[in-house]
């Protein structure tokens, strides 16, 4: 589940525009610090627009990838709410309509009986109730730090015209303060299930020395019952 506002800090609020002659309407976005309006765009979709703004942090500065253009993604300081670069909006763009950068913090574990220290890193809704320092019933000790942004991020959607499921991309943001960000389907070709949330989708793990991070995602596939065999959705 994801964490709250806590963990986030900037949030959006939208208010859907009514559609003109020859087009399909838009939202308005107003972005807020607390409970402070810092700025606000026009998104030139009427859907999705809630979820199409994330915030994220890296190295104390503050961002969001966020999408005024139906088909593409973008990225803005906060919070002064300047656009800093992305894409351009293209006919058969790739079509956002859910962003997701996982936040998380890091526990170092020490058994108190041996002294030895571990790390752990704990997302979301698992480290939301959790500051400072705790004992658990075995006694081991948990040191927990501050919320921090992966420099990865996640965006569900579609090649224009290709919605009978969301689609599953990556996106680097270790550039993002230069405004230079790279989105690709680093997982191959994943449809994700229907009525989850991104934050629902994907967990996270990681376990050192043994291995890095890792996602565990959950996705869509339609199968023939009596040959096992999976269904290709465009052979429909």
């Amino acid at each position: 589940m994801k964490a709250g506002l806590e963990a986030r800090r900037f949030r959006v609020e939208a208010n859907v525009e009514p559609h003109r002659t020859g087009s399909w309407g838009s939202s308005q976005v107003k972005i807020f610090d607390g409970d402070t309006q810092i700025g606000e765009y026009i998104r030139n979709y009427p859907g999705y627009a809630l979820t199409t703004f994330e915030p994220f942090e890296i190295d104390g500065a503050w961002y969001a990838l966020y999408s005024r253009d139906y088909s593409s993604t973008r990225v803005m300081s906060l919070p002064d709410c300047v656009d800093l670069g992305g894409e351009e909006p293209a006919p058969i763009g790739f079509c956002p309509v859910e962003f997701f950068v996982p936040r998380y913090k890091k526990v170092i574990i020490t058994n108190q009986e041996s002294g030895r220290e571990s790390e752990d890193w704990w997302f979301e809704g698992k480290a939301e109730k959790h500051c400072g320092e705790e004992t658990t019933e075995y006694g081991s000790k948990l040191s927990f730090g501050r919320w921090m942004s992966l420099t990865t991020g996640f965006v569900a959607g579609c090649i224009w015209g290709d919605d009978c499921s969301w689609k599953l991309e990556v996106v680097d943001l270790s550039r993002a303060a230069e405004g230079i960000i790279c989105r690709s389907a680093r997982f191959g070709h994943v449809e994700l299930a229907d009525g989850m949330s991104l934050a629902e989708s994907i967990c996270f793990d990681r376990h050192m020395p043994y291995w890095e991070l890792r996602a565990t995602i959950i996705r869509r596939e339609r199968r023939d019952v009596a040959t096992g065999a999976l269904i290709d959705p465009y052979d429909e």
